[in-house]
């Protein structure tokens, strides 16, 4: 993907994420199928995990969900960028501390999709806790549900074909008719 395609399709995310030449770039790397691809942020383990929440939380249905767009390579890399140093490993505790307690329901009669879901149910939109530690599970998965749907927002998949993308500044006419292009009203006569 060329620089002018990236910018042009991150054009509706400016509400959400800022950006920088950086973000950019991570943006126009991610949209690639380079199956060579490794984690800068996530290790193996949070990568799959991760990823498996992001499909839970967008999934295939008969658009693409979060895996075949791809989302976890632009969260990896975004938060890498973006995070300071402390900021990075609070995070990478909070979602292993995540990891660990949902890997201790897991048994026969539930998988780990299963689990998942039932957590996301559970904290999720929730607004009172019984302790620290469900406080704390609720604010590491509802900061992955806003970095899934952000980075779902701005892939290039979606603003072309699914969101009412618009080239800003739009399309100029210097010559008008204000009969046929103006608002009723809009100019005092």
């Amino acid at each position: 993907m060329d620089r002018r395609k990236a910018l042009k399709n991150i054009g509706i995310s400016f509400g959400s994420i800022t950006l920088s030449t950086s973000i950019v770039s991570i943006v126009q790397s991610c949209q690639t199928s380079d199956e060579s691809w490794t984690p800068v942020y996530f290790d193996n383990g949070q990568l799959s995990f991760v990823e498996t929440l992001m499909e839970i939380i967008i999934p295939e249905t008969d658009t693409p969900g979060a895996i075949s767009l791809k989302l976890v390579r632009f969260t990896d890399s975004y938060l890498n960028v973006v995070l300071n140093d402390n900021d990075k490993e609070s995070f990478k505790d909070s979602i292993d501390n995540l990891i660990s307690n949902m890997r201790k329901e897991i048994n026969r009669e539930k998988s780990l999709s299963l689990v998942i879901n039932e957590y996301l149910t559970k904290y999720l939109d929730k607004k009172s806790f019984n302790g620290n530690r469900d406080q704390k599970t609720a604010k590491t998965l509802e900061h992955i549900r806003r970095l899934t749907v952000d980075s779902y927002k701005i892939n290039e998949y979606v603003m072309t074909n699914i969101l009412s993308f618009q080239l800003t500044p739009g399309q100029y006419k210097g010559c008008a008719d204000l009969d046929e292009f103006g608002v009723p009203g809009s100019i005092a006569y």
